[in-house]
C-alpha cells in the first residue's frame, strides 16, 4: 500500500532497510543506537492508548522490564513525551500532553487526514494524531536523537501509519506531494527567514488543506516583531519572535489567513523542566528568580499560540 504518495515512497526507500534505518546519515552515535535497539526487548500481546497519553502495555517477564526502563534511558535526552511503557514512565522535559490539549479545544478533525509534521521531535504528537484517527502522518525531523527515540517507540507500537525522515523540508525538494494539514510547532521563531518556512509549508498544503502553527508570541507594543539579536530564554538561534498583528501580516503576505487562533499560554516551569529523563538546564534556568514573567535576557518570558491557516486561494 503506497504511503501518502509515490513521491513519498521513493524519498523512504533509503530508510526502509530495518538493518539501516538512519539510511547514509553518518554519526558516530548511530552504532550505539542501532545495538540498543537490537537488545530492546519485545512485548507480547501488545496494546496502546494513543488518545489519553502515548501509553504501551504488553506482556513481559519482570527481567525484561528493567532492561526495557534501561535501554530507554539510554536516549537521553527526552524532550517530548511522556511516554510510558509498562511500568517503565518517560517523564520528558516538556509535559507535551499540555500543549496537545490546547490544540484539542479547536476542534480540527483528524480522521482519515494525510498529515505532514515538519520539526516533530520524537514523533509525540504524530502517535497522538494517530490516536485521533489520521490516516497517515509523515514527520519530518532532522535531529537523530530525537529521531533514534522515534525508532525506540515504535519498536512496541511498530505502527506503518507514521513514517520518519531525518531530512528538513526544504532540503527534501518535495514536488507532487499535497498534505490535508501540516504542522509546524516551534519552529518559526528559529527561522532566519520566516517567509520562506511559511512559503515552503504552503506549496506542499492541498487544495482545501490546513496550517497549524504553534509559536512564541510578544506583545503588540513590539510593532510587527521582536529581534533578540542572541539568545531568548537560554535558546540559541531565535531570530524572530512575532506579535499577534505582525504574523497576521506575515501570512498574508504568504497568501494565507488565520482562520482559527488559541488564546496565548505563558510556559512554566509545570510545562517545561528538568528531569531524570532530561538531566540538562531546563526552563527554571531561563526566566528570572524572582520575575517568571522575564527571561533571564530581560524579555517577556515566552507565551504560546496555536493558528490555523488556509490559502487565500
Amino acid at each position: 500500500m503506497t504511503f501518502i504518495s509515490l513521491e513519498c515512497e521513493k524519498l523512504l526507500t533509503e530508510y526502509k532497510d530495518l538493518t539501516k534505518p538512519f539510511g547514509q546519515k553518518k554519526d558516530k552515535r548511530i552504532e550505539t543506537w542501532m545495538k540498543l535497539l537490537s537488545e530492546m526487548p519485545t512485548l507480547k500481546d501488545t496494546k496502546y492508548d494513543l488518545i489519553s497519553g502515548v501509553n504501551i502495555r504488553g506482556n513481559s517477564n519482570h527481567s525484561d522490564e528493567k532492561v526495557i526502563e534501561k535501554i530507554l534511558s539510554q536516549f537521553l535526552p527526552w524532550k517530548k513525551g511522556p511516554f510510558k511503557v509498562n511500568s517503565t514512565f518517560i517523564d520528558s522535559e516538556w509535559r507535551s500532553s499540555l500543549k496537545w490539549d490546547r490544540f484539542l479545544k479547536l476542534n480540527i478533525d483528524l480522521k482519515g487526514k494525510n498529515i505532514l509534521d515538519v520539526g516533530s521531535g520524537n514523533g509525540y504528537y504524530a502517535f497522538r494524531m494517530l490516536g485521533q484517527g489520521a490516516e497517515a502522518i509523515l514527520c519530518l525531523e532532522p535531529n537523530l536523537t530525537h529521531f533514534s527515540q522515534f525508532l525506540a517507540i515504535n519498536h512496541f507500537i511498530e505502527t506503518n501509519k507514521i513514517r520518519m525522515l531525518p531530512e528538513r523540508l526544504e532540503t527534501l525538494e518535495m514536488q507532487q506531494t499535497y498534505f490535508d494539514l501540516i504542522f509546524s510547532m516551534g519552529l518559526l521563531y528559529h527561522q532566519r527567514d520566516p517567509s520562506m518556512h511559511l512559503s515552503s509549508l504552503r506549496k506542499r498544503m492541498a487544495n482545501t488543506g490546513q496550517l497549524v502553527i504553534e509559536t512564541i508570541i510578544v506583545s503588540d507594543d513590539y510593532g510587527d516583531y521582536l529581534e533578540p539579536k542572541g539568545p531568548y530564554a537560554s535558546m540559541p538561534n531565535v531570530h524572530f519572535i512575532h506579535t499577534d498583528k505582525g504574523f497576521k501580516a506575515l501570512v498574508e503576505k504568504e497568501g494565507l489567513r488565520v482562520i482559527q487562533s488559541s488564546k496565548e499560554v505563558q510556559t512554566t516551569v509545570d510545562e517545561q523542566r528538568k528531569t531524570r529523563w532530561m538531566p540538562f538546564k531546563s526552563y527554571e534556568s531561563a526566566i528570572q528568580a524572582d520575575n517568571k514573567d522575564l527571561t533571564v535576557e530581560n524579555f517577556p518570558a515566552p507565551k504560546r499560540k496555536f493558528y490555523v491557516l488556509e490559502s487565500l486561494n
